[in-house]
């Protein structure tokens, strides 16, 4: 009979109270059937129990059966007394079956069956060699057993195996206890080996062994007296019959074994760091408890070992970078993000916009038989309560954190070197790299793997970014979400959907453009020509009735999306409502990001000696920059990346939200463009100022306010006359003032091969 067939009496109540309490390592009795527990078991629930007879084999138990069994009689609870029991066999009735090895496994059931032949005998059997080595001899005849079956050992094994309640692990044999365990160098050889391990071995540059034996050496000729008397020891133990004993320095082998005497812990802090002995060391727990969909998500950058083709040249680019934010709940991806752009608040605001916004999966197309592409849906969407994070820069940008408050989410910052606490993100990773990634040619192989330099993973690149994008939104949506979570054992995105119907996520608050949530953050004053930024200027007549309720020119919040700088967003929390500014230049910010900005400045500031850049050389700048990078996705000249034209082109690149455009003034776009940090003392500006001053008059405190004071004429000062310019000046400049000559400006000097400094600073 097996314990499958092993059924509870039908009359037992039905009882589905888990109150038996049990321990690894218990023992029960289950009609004539010798079990011992091994661990919990949920399904059913209750415990598993191994046959000591039969190796290899558990049986799962409920509770309630054991209640039943027990209550009929057919169960009964095997007692250990250990007393009087050796030391061997008390440490054996303490491990469970799991732990035992095969050879202790085999000569356990090897003993088992000599014991049962003795108790076969009966109560009152003769303790003797005539009567029990027969009994002996026939049970080795019958199994074929050649191992030592001598009465007095069989007999010594069943008094043992009796007195622990016929337990079989109390006949697991305990050979490793013998032999004699005295130290068998000297007191001098100890100390010098203690020593040497102290000051040599356990270092943090982690020198070998035999490094450190060295040091033991020296130090053992020092408690000898010197060279010449250790000469004459070792002369005078060379004569010794003992090997052991033939030299007083010890073996490489000895000196292993007294590194290894040390706690793994201390060896492991001191060779390795503190952190290297907490992950190594420290146990491992179930991990955070998450109860609903949304409460804790975690978000990581990650570089993706892969390279990509440009779409029409099919050119090598680069690899790419990958943001994905993993719901811990249920392990499905809130959002993602696939670009150039190195990790920065960039991508990191692309990613956010995934998170909380809906996604239409039907902008991916259909296949040849008409099937779309992405056949799930990607459901998935809200503010998330919790973002944990690493230390990157990008997570601690002013950006990032003014984003996180305004959708209200709580930003928490994992310690450094301890990645095991946002598990679920790094797990996710793996699965990236080896499952999705690792099927396509051009993988950028692991620095070790590829020794020789032979492959060249640029050569053998044939998808394109726009590929990588629909095959990763495929493998999240139709096969990762439709996979089964290792914690719950049901399909991700079931967690997710039931989750979501019992608590559903946040919903974004109200708001007029999506950047003024997750755009990126910085704080400006908002002056009579503008606001100031990137070099740019940003003006309005809305921003100057705006400016009209303020005494002085306030400081203001200001959120723009950095893949588009046609305009920026005045945030004002205090009186409820959102400005859109445009930029005063639209012909050149036209579709431009923020990264081609700052190279386009670049260029043009290292053509302009003056700290002025007028418009025609900034624009020129740019479509000299564009048509540089279109040629070199054409034709590649040496063996060089083109990630960086391509983060300039921006391929790949999803803007944050749909800009309406504004109107253009030609006459605005005539004029220089002042890049330096002090005040701008532009003709052109200070008009239109004055134009959008005019139109606040109606909204000053009434007309009892009084008038200002006029200001005192102030000269101006000097400007630098312009190189050449097509707009001719409204009033000709008097005879005298056109006569006398103006002193040049003196050229700073430079040291050489210093490169020039630029009055510029840029807003990262």
């Amino acid at each position: 009979m097996t314990m499958d067939l092993l059924a509870p009496p039908r009359d037992a109540a039905a009882d589905d109270n888990d109150d038996v309490y049990l321990r690894r390592g218990d023992a029960v009795e289950l009609l004539g059937k010798f079990l011992v527990v091994e661990s919990r078991c949920r399904k059913p629930m209750g415990y598993v129990f191994s046959e000591p007879g039969v190796p290899q084999v558990e049986h799962p138990i409920a509770s309630k059966d054991i209640k039943a069994w027990h209550a009929a009689g057919k169960l009964t609870f095997v007692s250990h007394d250990e007393f009087g029991l050796p030391i061997g066999v008390r440490e054996n009735l303490r491990r469970s079956l799991r732990a035992f090895s095969m050879p202790e496994k085999r000569e356990i059931v090897r003993r088992l069956r000599y014991c049962r032949a003795l108790d076969d005998l009966g109560r009152d059997f003769s303790r003797s060699q005539v009567s029990l080595q027969p009994v002996c001899d026939r049970i080795a005849s019958e199994r074929g057993d050649a191992g030592p079956h001598d009465w007095s050992s069989v007999y010594r094994w069943w008094r043992i195996w009796a007195r622990a309640g016929r337990d079989p692990r109390a006949l697991c044999p305990n050979t490793a206890k013998r032999g004699n365990r005295d130290r068998k160098l000297a007191a001098y050889q100890i100390r010098a080996m203690r020593e040497a391990i102290e000051s040599d071995y356990l270092r943090r540059h982690r020198p070998n062994a035999t490094t450190a034996l060295k040091a033991c050496n020296a130090l053992i000729v020092k408690a000898l007296g010197g060279t010449e008397k250790a000469r004459a020891v070792v002369a005078e133990m060379a004569r010794n019959e003992d090997p052991a004993k033939r030299s007083p320095f010890p073996s490489i082998k000895a000196f292993r074994a007294e590194c290894r005497r040390i706690s793994r812990v201390v060896r492991t802090a001191r060779r390795k760091g503190p952190d290297a002995a907490r992950q190594e060391m420290f146990p491992v727990g179930a991990g955070p408890v998450v109860e609903r969909a949304f409460q804790r998500v975690e978000a990581d950058f990650k570089y993706l070992r892969l390279f990509v083709v440009d779409e029409k040249t099919k050119m090598p680019l680069g690899t790419p970078y990958l943001m994905a934010v993993i719901d811990c709940y249920s392990g499905c991806i809130a959002g993602f993000d696939i670009g150039f752009d190195p990790p920065s608040y960039v991508s990191t605001a692309r990613a956010l916009k995934h998170v909380i916004g809906f996604k239409d999966m039907s902008a991916f197309g259909k296949d040849e038989d008409g099937e779309p592409l992405i056949r799930n849906a990607y459901p998935l969407n809200g503010v998330p309560f919790r973002f944990f994070v690493d230390n990157d820069q990008a997570f601690h940008s002013s950006s990032f954190i003014h984003s996180a408050r305004a959708l209200g989410c709580h930003v928490d910052y994992i310690p450094p070197s301890q990645s095991w606490k946002k598990g679920r993100i790094e797990r996710f990773w793996g699965t990236v790299q080896e499952c999705f990634l690792d099927m396509f040619p051009g993988k950028v192989l692991r620095y070790g793997d590829d020794r020789a330099r032979d492959y060249k993973p640029e050569d053998d690149a044939v998808i394109s970014l726009s590929q990588l994008r629909l095959f990763v939104t495929k493998a999240i949506v139709d096969v990762h979400h439709q996979g089964v979570d290792e914690w719950s054992g049901e399909r991700r995105i079931d967690l997710w959907t039931r989750s979501a119907e019992m608590d559903p996520p946040r919903r974004v608050r109200a708001h007029d453009d999506l950047v003024e949530l997750v755009g990126a953050y910085e704080e400006r004053k908002a002056e009579r020509r503008g606001i100031r930024l990137f070099g740019l200027r940003y003006n309005s007549s809305d921003l100057a009735r705006y400016r009209a309720g303020f005494e002085k020119d306030p400081r203001v919040e200001i959120r723009y999306d950095p893949q588009n700088i046609e305009h920026v967003l005045l945030i004002d929390h205090a009186k409820g409502f959102t400005l859109r500014v445009p930029c005063t230049r639209p012909d050149y910010v036209r579709d431009l990001s923020l990264h081609q900005h700052k190279v386009i400045q670049r260029r043009a500031k290292d053509r302009s000696p003056e700290g002025i850049i007028r418009m025609g050389a900034l624009t020129m700048a740019k479509a000299e920059l564009f048509k540089l990078g279109e040629s070199m996705l054409k034709v590649r000249k040496g063996g060089g990346r083109l990630t960086k034209v391509a983060h300039f082109l921006g391929i790949g690149r999803e803007v944050l939200d749909l800009m309406s455009r504004r109107f253009e003034d030609a006459e605005q776009s005539a004029g220089p463009l002042d890049l330096s940090d002090e005040a701008v003392h532009d003709p052109e500006d200070d008009r239109q100022a004055r134009t959008d001053e005019s139109l606040v008059d109606t909204f000053r405190d009434g007309p009892d306010r009084k008038p200002k004071p006029k200001a005192k004429p102030r000269t101006p000062r000097p400007k630098a006359k312009p190189a050449a310019s097509s707009k001719q000046p409204e009033t000709a400049p008097p005879a005298e003032a056109a006569s006398t000559p103006v002193p040049p400006k003196p050229a700073p000097s430079r040291t050489p091969g210093a490169r020039r400094k630029m009055k510029v600073i840029y807003d990262d």
